[in-house]
């Protein structure tokens, strides 16, 4: 009797997808966690690495700039991430409905999302450029006082907030609205006959077949806002008085502009660590709703 042989060709086509997979993802992570257990800076590059194990993790809690850093991150990701999915799904929603026009919108409303960061960076840069920004000279010929919008630390974090907010809102719109046309429209109209009014079947309908959907948007929208860094430092350069320097940014700069590789990737395995229980959180939140209401 022949043995079964294993057909090794489907494998072979995931070789290419595998080494990219390895070479982009895999490899720089353990490079990133090698280097955060050494000494690596501007000065020593060229130099044996000394291997300091977990000092940079022991010197990366005690420095309060980190902990304003994280403080700062906690903003820009709540307020960001609530705006987004607050008005995408609002908006989805609403260009959901047969009304003329929605389809113009929706194409109008992608705009954002196919403009880059860096455009999108300057652009809000001029608009709240304190001497010749429009927003200021909105504001001043309806006869209210010019506002501080990059310059003045208390406002300076919420102002790119509102810039990443118009930015990364039709992602939320596109992501949501796949999800609405999957739902059987024959379930609204069931609904409609039984009664139900457009609240009712936004709750008890549309809400309870989005979850999947709502999750991992939730999931995306976090973690790219966590990792973001180009408003920020497009915008103020982490200024003023290191009031928009986010985790993200402080990573950028600790590598890039103070030298000190190896705090930067110290900082990198941080965020990698909190995506990771964040999205555990999110997920283990979406598990127990589903548990939930399964038993009910």
């Amino acid at each position: 009797m022949q043995k079964n042989k294993v057909n090794v060709e489907p494998y072979l086509y995931l070789l290419p997808s595998l080494f990219i997979l390895v070479s982009l993802l895999l490899f720089p992570l353990l490079w990133n966690i090698y280097v955060s257990t050494h000494d690596v800076s501007i000065l020593t590059i060229l130099k044996k690495w000394d291997f300091v194990g977990l000092k940079n993790f022991y010197d990366l809690f005690s420095d309060p700039k980190f902990y304003e850093s994280l403080k700062l991150t906690l903003f820009f990701v709540a307020g960001s991430v609530s705006a987004q999915f607050g008005i995408g799904l609002l908006l989805a929603v609403l260009l959901n409905q047969q009304i003329k026009g929605t389809h113009v919108l929706r194409t109008l409303l992608i705009i954002p999302w196919s403009v880059s960061t860096v455009i999108t960076a300057f652009s809000f840069k001029f608009m709240y450029d304190d001497n010749f920004g429009i927003v200021n000279y909105v504001l001043e010929s309806i006869g209210l006082d010019a506002v501080g919008w990059l310059s003045d630390p208390n406002i300076a974090i919420w102002s790119i907030v509102l810039a990443n907010i118009w930015y990364g809102t039709p992602f939320t719109i596109l992501f949501l609205t796949a999800g609405l046309h999957s739902i059987n429209p024959h379930l609204y109209e069931a609904a409609i006959i039984d009664g139900a009014t457009k609240i009712k079947r936004f709750f008890f309908i549309t809400i309870p077949l989005l979850r999947q959907f709502i999750i991992t948007n939730l999931i995306l929208i976090t973690v790219w806002s966590i990792n973001f860094f180009d408003l920020q430092l497009i915008m103020t350069g982490g200024g003023p008085l290191f009031s928009t320097t986010t985790t993200s940014l402080y990573m950028y700069r600790e590598a890039f502009e103070f030298g000190s590789f190896s705090g930067g990737a110290t900082i990198g395995i941080f965020l990698i660590v909190m995506n990771l229980l964040l999205t555990f959180v999110y997920v283990k939140i979406f598990n127990r709703k589903t548990s939930d209401q399964n038993e009910k």
